[in-house]
């Protein structure tokens, strides 16, 4: 189970680990990254960044949704993670309003690729990036290590709510069969 960066990673796994069965993939990419990944004798290069494209709201929090290359730009092909290679099933797991990530492209691009029936896309209207067990209070912006900025997640409380109520029932169902 991995959110934002930890669901490429889970992604990863799951295309190179066969004794990956299942993964639950919240809010990630299905390219690498920020930094390349490294298994044994295989490289995969990051997505490349636009840092031009930052933005930063009223309230000085750092919006990311446009910083990565277009991933259906043939130039960002060799950073895809070889989802045609999973053995196990994936859940992805998608809010509509994340600030982050276009989260929906990017599960939408990975079960374009995926074997058929091993993927399935929950997709969530009003939903931010951070999608955590119910009664999770709604994180539209805060810190992280990785930037002097606070960062937007995005989301609206109500439907980010039911979004965290209905995909822990989901997960939960995903992982027991």
């Amino acid at each position: 189970v991995g959110v934002s960066k930890g669901a490429e990673v889970a992604l990863a796994m799951a295309a190179f680990l066969p004794q990956v069965v299942a993964t639950v993939w919240i809010n990630g990419t299905a390219f690498i990254h920020g930094t390349p990944l490294t298994y044994g004798a295989l490289s995969i290069p990051a997505i490349p960044y636009h840092s031009e494209r930052l933005l930063f709201t009223e309230t000085g929090a750092l919006d990311n949704s446009a910083v990565f290359g277009d991933p259906r730009d043939p130039a960002c092909g060799a950073s895809a993670i070889p989802v045609e290679k999973v053995r196990g099933k994936v859940l992805f797991i998608v809010g509509e309003a994340d600030r982050n990530f276009n989260s929906k492209l990017f599960a939408e691009l990975a079960m374009a690729r995926m074997p058929g029936g091993r993927g399935r896309v929950l997709s969530y209207p009003g939903a931010g990036h951070l999608i955590e067990p119910p009664c999770s209070p709604l994180c539209s912006v805060s810190s992280i290590r990785a930037s002097p900025y606070m960062v937007l997640w995005g989301g609206e409380a109500q439907p980010h709510a039911k979004a965290q109520e209905h995909s822990w029932q989901e997960i939960i169902r995903f992982l027991e069969l």
